[in-house]
C-alpha cells in the first residue's frame, strides 16, 4: 500500500485542523500522511503559522517532531521558550505541554511528524488544549553547544555514506531523530542521492514518508514510476516494494519520516541480495 501526492500545494487542502478553531489563530496545516491513505502508524503534515499567529497550550497523546522549513518559529516547550528557525528541529515528547506563536513577518512554515497516529475525527480525542501556560519576555535561540540542551538540533549537512556495492550508489543520510534523540515511535532523517545516484529495490516492515527539499529523482514503487521534486510526496507502507534514481544535473535531497521505528535486525529486505538464490 503506497501513496503518491503531486504538487501537493496546488490542491489547496490547507486548513485549520479540527479542534484547533478555538485554540489558534493564523494556524493551518496541510496533511499529507494520516489513516486516509492506508497508514496506520503516521500523522504528517506541513503547518503554517501567519504573523501574530499562535497556537495555544496543548498536550499530545502522541510525540511530535518538527523541521522548520521557513520564518522563525517559536516554541514553548514545558518551561523551555525557543525560538528556532530554518533548518532547526525539535522534538515535543508524548505528553508534554507546548505551544507556538510568530512574532516575526513571515509566515512560519514548518514540517511535522505524529506517532502513534492522531485519532480520526469522530474517534477518541487525543488533543487536550490546557490553559495557563505563560510566555516570558524575551525569547531566545537555543544553544545548542550546551550539554544540558534535549530534544533540539539544526541540521548540518553531515551524515553516513552508504557503502558502493548491490542496492546502494551515491547515497548518503543523516538520521536526526531517533533513539538517542528521544524518539521513541519514530525516525526523522535528511537523505541525499549524488547525480547518478540510486537506490535498489527494497522493502521495510515499517513505513516510510518522503518528503523532497531540492533537486528531482524518479521513484517507482509497486512498479508505478514517479517523479520526486518539491511540491511532490510519496508514502510507502510496510512490505511496499521501492526504488529511486536521482535525475538532473543536481544531488536529490529530501526528509524522511519512519514509524514505527526499525528493529534492529534485518530492517532492510534488499532484493538484489535475495535474486543471487534464483538461479541456485
Amino acid at each position: 500500500m503506497y501513496t503518491y501526492m503531486h504538487d501537493y500545494e496546488k490542491q489547496e487542502r490547507y486548513a485549520v485542523p479540527h479542534g484547533y478553531e478555538k485554540h489558534s489563530q493564523g494556524y493551518e496545516r496541510f496533511t499529507l500522511v494520516d489513516h486516509s491513505v492506508g497508514s496506520v502508524h503516521m500523522g504528517v503534515g506541513i503547518c503554517e503559522l501567519q504573523p501574530n499567529g499562535s497556537v495555544d497550550f496543548c498536550v499530545h497523546a502522541n510525540e511530535k517532531g518538527i523541521y522548520v522549513l521557513g520564518g522563525e518559529l517559536e516554541l514553548r516547550r514545558d518551561r523551555e521558550a525557543l525560538r528556532l528557525s530554518a533548518d532547526d528541529y525539535a522534538l515535543v515528547p508524548y505528553g508534554v505541554l507546548h505551544a507556538f506563536r510568530n512574532r516575526g513577518n513571515k509566515i512560519a512554515r514548518w514540517f511535522e511528524m505524529q506517532s502513534p497516529q492522531p485519532k480520526p475525527l469522530g474517534r477518541w480525542e487525543d488533543t487536550f488544549f490546557i490553559g495557563g501556560g505563560d510566555w516570558p519576555k524575551e525569547v531566545v535561540q537555543p544553544d545548542l553547544g550546551d550539554p544540558r540542551t534535549r530534544g533540539l538540533g539544526h541540521f548540518k549537512e553531515q551524515g553516513a555514506q552508504f557503502p558502493a556495492g548491490i542496492g546502494f550508489l551515491g547515497l548518503k543520510v543523516m538520521q536526526f531523530m531517533g533513539r538517542e534523540f528521544g524518539t521513541h515511535h519514530f525516525f526523522m532523517m535528511r537523505g541525499e542521492l549524488a547525480v547518478g545516484g540510486a537506490w535498489g529495490l527494497h522493502d521495510h516492515p515499517i513505513e516510510e514518508m518522503f518528503f523532497p527539499l531540492s533537486g528531482e529523482a524518479e521513484m517507482e514503487i509497486e512498479g508505478e514510476r514517479y517523479p520526486l521534486r518539491p511540491g511532490d510526496a510519496a508514502w510507502v507502507g510496510v512490505g511496499a516494494s521501492h526504488s529511486c534514481s536521482q535525475r538532473g544535473n543536481v544531488p536529490f535531497r529530501w526528509l524522511e519520516t519512519q514509524a514505527p521505528q526499525f528493529p534492529t535486525q534485518n530492517a532492510i529486505r534488499n532484493y538484489a541480495h535475495w535474486d543471487k538464490l534464483r538461479g541456485v
